[in-house]
């Protein structure tokens, strides 16, 4: 009985995921248009750019005790602290929701984050990317079978196209695409990657990021994608450094060869929720960052991430907090500081 019900299963799945992988690429959402308000001002010197850990604990149901006002506390940090902080850029690191284009529960949760995110669009408007997670797809995990209409109806193409932030991206929706900024003397391309642990389409994706990256080698590169490094083994401290994780691991080996990247992010691992390493490789060092909170707490209590740069002096500090619960976090994996770049900047 048992390996009948199995076999049922394991055939209705086959046949949801063969639906989905028909339906992926005909299936177009109207993309949601919103015009954005006054450009926000980014002024010389240091700068930090902001990072929302996975949110899907703050949409779906109020999940593990995490709510939407903790999504809202952050994306309201950030815009009142734009200037205070010179924020030049603000990075998701996907998990937007928890079921993706689950028919159930597609219409709120995609709701409640188009709510929460377009808060960066107006009154004035704050660079920002996101990166599909793997619960942003449905089935979960998989980016060619699956679908991601719910995110391509929010946060699309044509909802970007057109701002001056806005790169381009791959294939003909806009799971992975990119974006350019200034910022303290020194131009960037943040790239955003699908999450794709099944290997799926690695091979095409990562081409066209290494296309993308030698077009852009003048710009200094930050890659994110949902799943790149584990945790830290020891709570607290980044060392010894965090392990990659299989399809990490195939992202640095597949653009570690540009020497313009120097930074990858990330989140997807729960837990303590945090990791940091760093690799060399012909001379270039990348530095990769792990945050992800869902496992704490409240479904991750509000907490996120500001990475202050410092091109005077090479640096790049991490701080962790919650504005929703007023707490920071210092020990020595969430509060810390690392070299920017391998050689300092003369600017």
């Amino acid at each position: 009985m048992k390996n009948t019900i199995n076999t049922l299963t394991a055939l209705l799945t086959g046949l949801c995921f063969t639906a989905m992988g028909a339906n992926a690429e005909s299936i177009k959402a109207d993309t949601v248009l919103n015009t954005p308000g006054t450009p926000a001002v980014v002024k010389p010197g240091d700068f930090s750019i902001a990072v929302i850990p996975d949110t899907q604990y703050y949409l779906a149901q109020a999940q593990l005790g995490g709510s939407f006002d903790m999504f809202l506390a952050q994306i309201d940090w950030i815009k009142k602290n734009q200037v205070k902080e010179n924020i030049a850029y603000v990075a998701h690191m996907g998990d937007i929701t928890e079921h993706g284009d689950n028919p159930v529960t597609a219409r709120s949760e995609w709701y409640l984050a188009k709510k929460a995110i377009y808060g960066l669009e107006n009154p004035v408007s704050i660079p920002y990317g996101l990166t599909v997670g793997n619960h942003d797809q449905y089935p979960s995990q998989y980016p060619v079978k699956g679908s991601t209409n719910g995110y391509n109806q929010y946060f699309g193409v044509k909802h970007f196209e057109g701002r001056p932030y806005y790169g381009g991206h791959y294939g003909n929706n806009n799971d992975s695409h990119y974006d350019k900024f200034t910022a303290g003397g020194v131009d960037f391309i943040v790239v955003f990657l699908e999450f794709d642990s099944h290997n799926e389409d690695q091979a095409n994706l990562y081409a066209w990021a290494n296309t993308i990256l030698k077009e852009n080698a003048q710009r200094k590169a930050i890659v994110v994608s949902h799943s790149i490094i584990h945790f830290n083994p020891v709570t607290g401290s980044n060392i010894p450094q965090a392990p990659f994780n299989a399809e990490g691991k195939a992202i640095y080996e597949g653009l570690k060869g540009n020497s313009n990247l120097f930074m990858m992010l990330c989140g997807h691992v729960g837990d303590n929720g945090e990791g940091y390493r760093a690799d060399v490789y012909e001379g270039n060092t990348v530095k990769t960052f792990l945050s992800d909170y869902q496992s704490r707490p409240n479904g991750g209590n509000g907490l996120m991430r500001l990475y202050k740069f410092s091109v005077k002096k090479n640096e790049l500090s991490v701080r962790t907090f919650s504005p929703y619960a007023n707490i920071n976090e210092t020990d020595a994996d969430s509060q810390f500081t690392v070299p920017l770049f391998d050689k300092a900047s003369s600017k």
